[in-house]
């Protein structure tokens, strides 16, 4: 007589394989040039008559910076321990920049879809390693978060801004709020600045021309989803170990 075994329940290692073929597969190699040139044109075909690509650069960035202005002068009789707040706010605004951008914009994340399907179907696919330039001003809406997405992210550290007020923390408050605006608005200088032409002003900066290697291997299509996920300053990847190099080394194809 054969006795039947229960059925054993599925091991953690089997639960996060299970949940890994969930996700959407990474797209592992680069477009050829015509199809990067054909999906060029169909995006630019969808740009919006009424889009001016100098009002979506300006308009967001010059509003964050008169927001700074406008916390920096509210600060009264500032000690040295309240100072500190700028590198704390600092580092934790760079560690939610590779979150997001590994959570969100590389793998279709329920709570929001539409950063996943902005970012790596459009973006990553026009634009890879050694191609990373812009062609035509009005694929700065490619590059740049969009005007609403900028202001949503000024209303919740202005949100932010006045609980830390309202506990007292004047001081602390302002200097979180100009903080926290000020990543956000260099980020949208970083990335572009990244995706200007080569021989354009702005990319003769050595800073510049560090910053954008190190962003540009992000574009690898075999690299996005877990290497160089920091746009700006990439202290968070050093933090967790994932700054790669190009090319990418045999542990990057395996990871």
């Amino acid at each position: 007589m054969v006795t039947e075994l229960a059925p054993q329940p599925p091991t953690a290692d089997e639960r996060r394989r299970s949940r890994r073929r969930s996700y959407p597969r990474p797209i592992e190699t680069a477009l050829p040039p015509e199809r990067r040139d054909a999906l060029r044109a169909e995006l630019l075909a969808e740009t919006p008559r009424w889009y001016v690509p100098a009002v979506h650069m300006l308009v967001p960035s010059l509003c964050g910076v008169a927001m700074m202005a406008i916390a920096l002068s509210l600060i009264r009789d500032l000690t040295p321990w309240q100072l500190l707040t700028v590198p704390i706010v600092y580092v934790l605004a760079n560690a939610n920049e590779w979150t997001v951008h590994r959570i969100a914009l590389h793998r279709r994340h329920p709570l929001a879809p539409v950063l996943y399907d902005q970012h790596t179907p459009k973006h990553h696919m026009l634009y890879i390693t050694d191609d990373m330039a812009i062609r035509d001003r009005r694929e700065y809406r490619l590059v740049l978060i969009p005007a609403y997405g900028l202001f949503l992210i000024f209303v919740t550290a202005i949100a932010i801004t006045a609980v830390i007020w309202w506990l007292g923390f004047r001081n602390v408050a302002c200097l979180y709020a100009a903080t926290a605006i000020g990543y956000a608005v260099s980020y949208e200088w970083l990335h572009l600045s990244y995706h200007l032409p080569h021989d354009h002003p702005v990319g003769r900066s050595r800073l510049i021309r560090g910053l954008r290697r190190h962003h540009a291997i992000h574009h690898d299509p075999r690299l996005m989803q877990r290497w160089n996920l920091n746009v700006t300053v990439p202290l968070w990847d050093v933090v967790m170990r994932t700054v790669a190099e190009y090319p990418p080394p045999a542990q990057c194809d395996r990871e």
